[in-house]
């Protein structure tokens, strides 16, 4: 007898483990640049170069870059920068995890710090947050029909499903040049620079995936005027490309996952040849899975009125999708310097990192609460030490319904900063206004018995001799036509209703059960 069998294709997850990762060194100051005085401001990015997964233990090598504005000593260039990288080498332990496995690493910069042991050396310290998780393509086989067989009779049941269309990962070089304002000097020295990642969107098209988003740009410089003075810029620069995605379509669930890397901003001379344009260059790496919902019809019983016919079942376990729901959250927040802090003349550079510390689940809630790291980086008007920065942990917490989700549900919970601009209320105090993003994957745990194949064997001939030929049946609470059929083995179509009424029986309906098989 043919069985038409169908295929569930999928992500199965082996195993997710997350650990901290310290990373600290002593750097020296270039030769070439003056003592250090004060740290102004840094920031710290890392890069992941290499994972490898063998014997249950999975080895990564990464950098951890950094970049640091600083007083110096030097009265005529008072500010200055310098910038390095610290590579590190971890194992992680996944005792779950199997050779063939697709493995999936994420780390972030959780704390960063850069302490002045003295004015020729710093101390930098970061600790990193590294996520791993081991999946596998998992295919879930199971019989949705059957060739035609009169005697055989089939029951069906639905059941809702999540294929996975795609999952790859890929790169994307962006390249984008602005040109200073006319209001901005020309560039002398850039000293410094930030670029970020802002508002990416991805959607499905015809075996691609479009996406696009803005790079966020500061720079802070020394003008080319006699006095050298600083000068400083904040752009958005949109962007838009596309990945090849085999399969890609319309209307297929986007779950992608951005990330920056290999940053890099120079200075090109324009047309005139005045050094006035601005050149950024970084690596968008995307994580890409895309889903179909759907429905899918399987056999869910069977029996035959002329042998003895049995379903062979399998328990199989597959991850079906709850929700993927993107939201956002508005804050503003107005933020007073500390006493003793020069006054703010000029706002050159404000930047706000979200550090989720909680997710947890309350009923079909899920609730994230963490800190907002709020920097503030300003002129005043100290010659000696023109720029100042400061520094504010603001908390936050939001809510997101995920209706279905339960103990055993699985969840990814991604949040970054869409937007966020700096102002000044008055001298000692700026605001903040800012929307924070969160996009959450919620899967379901379900088991489900699937038949995979039939057992056939001969008639039982004493039960059916012992059965009458003739039957009055009275219907019970959640009785089915079918699974009385099948209990008297003939045909649904061949119980005669004596109580008449449109749909299915309810209970206490009368049937007269005629035997179809004669022993």
């Amino acid at each position: 007898m043919e069985i038409k069998m169908q295929s569930i294709h999928m992500n199965k997850v082996n195993c997710r483990n997350a650990l901290r990762l310290t990373v600290d060194d002593d750097v020296n100051v270039p030769d070439n640049k003056p003592d250090v005085r004060a740290v102004i401001w840094k920031t710290g990015n890392v890069r992941l170069n290499e994972k490898k997964l063998s014997g249950g233990r999975l080895y990564i090598k990464g950098v951890l870059g950094y970049r640091v504005l600083y007083q110096s000593e030097d009265g005529e260039r008072p500010v200055q920068s310098i910038r390095g990288e610290l590579t590190f080498d971890e194992a992680v332990e996944l005792p779950e995890a199997c050779d063939g496995d697709n493995i999936t690493v994420r780390a972030e910069v959780e704390e960063f710090h850069v302490g002045l042991i003295h004015s020729r050396k710093l101390a930098i310290r970061a600790l990193l947050g590294i996520m791993v998780q081991a999946e596998e393509l998992h295919d879930v086989r199971a019989a949705v029909a059957l060739a035609e067989a009169p005697a055989v009779h089939t029951k069906t049941r639905v059941i809702p499903v999540t294929s996975i269309v795609a999952d790859q990962k890929d790169i994307a070089r962006l390249r984008e040049e602005i040109f200073l304002p006319s209001g901005k000097d020309s560039i002398a020295e850039l000293l410094y620079w930030e670029l970020e990642l802002r508002n990416p969107e991805a959607r499905a098209r015809e075996e691609l995936l479009e996406t696009k988003g803005e790079l966020s740009l500061f720079a802070l410089w020394r003008s080319d005027r006699e006095d050298g003075a600083l000068e400083s810029y904040e752009a958005m620069l949109p962007f838009k490309t596309e990945f090849e995605i085999s399969g890609c379509r319309e209307g297929l669930i986007e779950d992608v996952a951005f990330r920056l890397t290999n940053e890099n901003v120079s200075v090109k001379a324009d047309e005139d040849g005045e050094d006035r344009l601005l050149e950024a260059e970084a690596v968008l790496e995307a994580e890409m899975k895309l889903y179909e919902e759907g429905e899918m019809e399987l056999l869910s019983d069977l029996y035959a009125t002329d042998c003895m016919l049995k379903p062979v079942v399998v328990e199989e376990e597959y991850e079906n999708l709850l929700l993927k729901n993107d939201s956002r959250m508005r804050i503003s927040e107005r933020l007073p310097l500390p006493e003793g802090m020069p006054e703010i003349l000029q706002i050159c550079r404000g930047s706000v990192e979200m550090k989720p510390d909680v997710c947890v689940r309350e009923g079909e809630t899920l609730k994230l609460s963490g800190i907002l790291d709020v920097n503030l980086l300003y002129i005043s008007e100290e010659d000696e030490r023109p720029l100042h920065s400061y520094r504010a942990e603001l908390p936050f917490e939001h809510r997101i319904e995920v209706r279905g989700l339960t103990p055993e549900s699985t969840y990814d919970v991604r949040c970054f900063v869409a937007e966020s601009s700096f102002g000044t209320v008055r001298s000692g105090e700026a605001e903040l206004k800012a929307e924070l993003a969160f996009c959450v994957v919620a899967m379901e745990n379900r088991r489900e018995e699937m038949i995979v194949d039939t057992e056939r064997a001969e008639f039982d001939g004493d039960r059916f001799e012992e059965m009458p030929s003739m039957i009055g049946y009275t219907v019970k609470a959640e009785e089915t036509l079918w699974d009385i059929a099948k209990r008297y083995c003939t045909a649904p179509e061949d119980v005669i209703r004596l109580t008449e009424h449109n749909g299915e029986v309810r209970e206490g309906d009368i049937l007269l059960i005629v035997k179809a098989v004669e022993v």
